[in-house]
């Protein structure tokens, strides 16, 4: 295994923030239940939303970690169905009224089953923070607006 870099471009902590919030949508679908569908709409929205976000900081992503371009690949291709241009062309978004219960198998954007975004997203993410120190010893997130941001760890 390679040795983690100390710092990591801007992209990098932008796709780790929204791959957290991937998650965090995911744990918020299961827990709704399906109780409410004009809740459960919003938040499989969010889920969407930030699948969206993330694919765009993939873009911006250096092709010198062949590791991150291979995760990334995967997440890219398993999320292809939740790319804006492919939900256009196909069928309304809306709640699935058949079944209100949100489980693993619950397919985001009628597209993706829940369980296999939390699962893709957590591993790129994963795979972030085994290249680069995205977290200080207080598990603080380096600022967003930062390019090149160096941990001080002889402080």
């Amino acid at each position: 295994m390679s040795e983690r870099h100390q710092h990591a471009p801007r992209c990098v902590y932008l796709l780790a923030d929204s791959l957290d919030s991937i998650l965090a949508a995911c744990e918020d679908l299961l827990a709704s239940r399906g109780s409410d569908p004009c809740e459960l709409f919003r938040l499989e929205l969010a889920a969407i939303t930030r699948v969206l976000q993330a694919r765009r900081h993939i873009e911006q992503l250096d092709e010198t970690e062949p590791a991150l371009l291979d995760e990334s690949a995967l997440f890219l291709t398993a999320t292809d169905s939740l790319d804006l241009a492919h939900l256009r062309r196909g069928r309304v978004l809306h709640p699935q009224m058949k079944s209100m219960a949100v489980s693993d198998r619950y397919q985001i954007g009628r597209e993706l089953p829940l369980g296999m975004l939390a699962q893709i997203a957590s591993t790129l993410l994963d795979t972030l923070e085994d290249h680069y120190v995205l977290y200080d010893d207080g598990n603080a997130q380096q600022p967003a607006d930062c390019d090149a941001c160096v941990l001080d760890t002889a402080a």
